[in-house]
């Protein structure tokens, strides 16, 4: 008999063949197990090195002994005659189904384990609704939204964060440029993320009836995806899937994902809408996770968070220079940074994160991110006509961009434009209602308006959403401006969070010349000339001559080159002072007559010089 035939006769295959399958279940079961336990990855590994150890056992095993009615024997103590290997042989043909069933099943639940176990389970009419429920059409009245979630970081070691963020946000991108379909800001999404709702919660807060929701997890290089449509209206879940490969086919990944979300919601956006693939940002896997790794590090805004990721952002554009999304957000990094960081100045904040900007338009000229803080720059170096333009290309460019909203919102209000900087800042709440600091824009535009009852709802809205942590004293303003001076006083003695003794000593000198004007000459001493930097102090500083009605605002900023603006000095209490010739001519430093003459002169035009300004030629 040859070597091969003793093989097939000893069932020395079929054991092997049940033996792999056999562990492949086991396998499977044991990464679902250490999966939730949050088991550190070389538990896996000791299973699959001892599984691997017991194979060829299993099949020394099987050619050295044969199951007799007597029990286990050696071969060579078997009887020919009597040997039943050919029944032993079937049932290990039966148990080999039996195996493969229980795989299938267990394939089956993996895919849809996020239905099963990560989300209600519809009923069964439900069910039998899901497979058509893409092909129906919702009343013509009903507007189609979503809101795309931040993918679940559901890897071992819990640090792929950025990673499920990353991935959310790029398929956001592509659905934004859906016509016909209205798409929750990242901001308002992620920022409800964290919070213990359930899915028809979020969606009622974010005012959508579509959710996009799923996980990431990671080993090593390799990635797995899993991403599903829920119409929240019906409580039915219109698609999932789940995708795996190397971090290197990620944006095949995403743009497979928008796919999905184009065949499963066309019938219901019309026939022609399509949504677009997700942007090719980079062609380097590991550029790309730095960048992702910035973005969350940025999010958390503290000085530590933002420093970091700079190097990120830097390390990304070296390993691809032609990164440009990596450019500009390292440009907004910079930005950020004189607020968190108080020995970075602002100088030299606008100066690095200029060069990044020009970097970042060189490789993508349309680039709004880098758009906006080119304008920025040019806002605070008095090119106010220049900063407009670029605000408006930038929304040309993408006009879903909130941020580029809500900046040309405070350049129209510093200019006494706020009908104009109303429209944008409520068009930035429009695409992101939960960014305070949209709402603390709008409460400055109605406090130039006189409008100081909605002014407080909006300031009482900031403050909720985490402006100023949460303080109040910007209400202080609005109750002065208003003739509540008493509340007005009461809140500005309490003071703001993070204040330093200079600003302190300033704040109670500003009070007692609100009760005493002749104390007026101690502030002026106080807060002395402004040095031409752009910090919270010398805006404080604006703002209280401003409320006082001070011609000393006129002296504090005289040795200055480039003046620096501030909405206050459109409030009802600087009426006086606008219409002197000395406020024309420090518009005139600002750069402010050249915009006006350009793109329009003030709202309240009548308030200024009339032998200097051309309120006729509006």
């Amino acid at each position: 008999m040859s070597f091969f035939k003793e093989l097939k006769r000893r069932n020395v295959f079929k054991v092997g063949v049940a033996y792999l399958v056999a562990c492949w279940l086991l396998l499977q079961i044991i990464d679902l197990v250490l999966e939730n336990i949050n088991a550190p990855d070389w538990v896996m590994q000791v299973f699959m090195l001892g599984l691997a150890v017991g194979f060829p056992i299993a099949i020394i095993v099987a050619w050295a002994f044969e199951m007799t009615p007597d029990g286990v024997k050696l071969q060579k103590d078997v009887d020919r005659n009597e040997s039943i290997s050919r029944h032993t042989g079937h049932q290990l043909n039966r148990g080999i189904i039996v195996i493969l069933s229980l795989a299938i099943v267990l394939l089956l639940t993996d895919r849809f384990r996020d239905e099963l176990f990560g989300a209600k389970e519809p009923d069964a009419t439900k069910t039998e609704q899901s497979n058509d429920a893409a092909h129906e059409t919702l009343p013509v009245d009903d507007r189609m939204s979503i809101a795309v979630l931040p993918f679940r970081d559901m890897s071992a070691a819990r640090d792929q964060a950025y990673f499920g963020e990353g991935i959310a946000e790029e398929l956001l991108n592509a659905l934004v440029k859906v016509e016909g379909l209205e798409v929750a800001s990242r901001t308002s999404a992620f920022s409800l993320a964290d919070e213990n709702l359930d899915i028809p919660a979020i969606a009622a807060r974010l005012g959508v009836n579509h959710i996009l929701e799923g996980s990431v997890r990671t080993a090593g290089r390799q990635v797995r995806v899993t991403a599903q449509l829920i119409d929240v209206s019906r409580d039915v879940h219109l698609w999932s899937e789940t995708y795996d490969g190397s971090l290197d086919d990620i944006f095949k990944i995403q743009d497979e994902i928008t796919g999905k979300i184009a065949e499963a919601m066309r019938m219901q956006l019309g026939g022609d809408s399509a949504v677009s693939s997700a942007e090719t940002l980079t062609s380097n896997a590991e550029a790309y996770q730095l960048y992702l790794r910035g973005r969350h590090l940025w999010r958390q805004r503290n000085a530590e968070s933002l420093w970091e990721a700079i190097r990120l952002f830097n390390a990304a554009v070296e390993l691809d220079p032609g990164f440009h999304r990596a450019w500009s957000n390292m440009a907004v990094a910079y930005l950020n940074l004189p607020d968190y960081d108080r020995s970075y100045t602002a100088e030299e904040s606008f100066e690095q994160g200029l060069m990044a900007a020009e970097k970042a338009l060189s490789i993508s000229p349309r680039s709004s991110e880098a758009l906006i803080i080119k304008a920025s720059y040019n806002e605070t170096h008095c090119n106010i006509s220049d900063a407009a333009r670029l605000y408006e290309t930038a929304i040309a460019n993408n006009p879903e961009d909130p941020t580029a909203h809500h900046w040309y919102a405070i350049l129209q209000s510093n200019a006494g434009r706020p009908n104009m900087a109303l429209e944008n800042v409520q068009k930035a709440k429009n695409l992101d209602p939960l960014i305070s600091a949209v709402l603390g824009v709008e409460a400055m535009v109605y406090k130039v308006l006189g409008d100081y009852t909605r002014a407080e709802e909006a300031q009482r809205a900031a403050a909720s959403l985490g402006l100023f942590r949460g303080s109040l004293y910007p209400l202080g303003q609005i109750y002065l401006l208003d003739g509540e001076t008493e509340k007005g006083k009461a809140l500005f003695e309490k003071g703001r969070p993070g204040e330093d003794p200079q600003q302190v000593a300033t704040r109670q000198l500003f009070l007692q010349a609100l009760d005493d004007p002749e104390k007026q000459d101690l502030l002026d001493q106080q807060i002395g000339k402004a040095d031409g930097s752009y910090s919270y102090e010398t805006i404080d500083n604006i703002s209280y001559l401003a409320l006082l009605g001070s011609d000393y605002v006129f002296a504090y900023q005289s040795d200055v080159a480039c003046v620096i603006l501030d909405a206050s000095f459109w409030y009802e209490t600087f009426r006086e002072q606008r219409k002197t010739p000395e406020f024309f001519e420090m518009m005139e430093r600002a750069g402010m007559v050249e915009y006006w003459r350009e793109f329009g002169w003030p709202d309240d035009c009548a308030s200024l010089d009339q032998d200097l300004a051309e309120c006729d030629s509006q």
